[in-house]
């Protein structure tokens, strides 16, 4: 089943943790193709600090990754 190993998650956490707010706007803005919208006027407003939440689902929705090729279900 594919699930998200301690492993990779401490990989994603170290990678996020150790950019730069510019860096990883580059990416997105330079690789990825995001759009940039430079007329939103954010001068003199205050923000919220976002706080982190977690989704759980009661749900399995995971594949057993050792099935044979031609039953795996495919993506649209």
């Amino acid at each position: 089943m594919m699930k998200l190993t301690e492993e990779i998650k401490k990989k994603i956490d170290s990678y996020f943790g150790n950019i730069s707010p510019e860096e990883l706007y580059y990416i997105a803005v330079d690789k990825y193709g995001f759009k940039e919208n430079i007329e939103i006027e954010i001068n003199n407003q205050s923000f919220e600090v976002v706080v982190q939440n977690f989704y759980s689902s009661t749900i399995d929705n995971s594949i057993d990754v050792n099935m044979p090729n031609d039953t795996l279900p495919l993506a649209a």
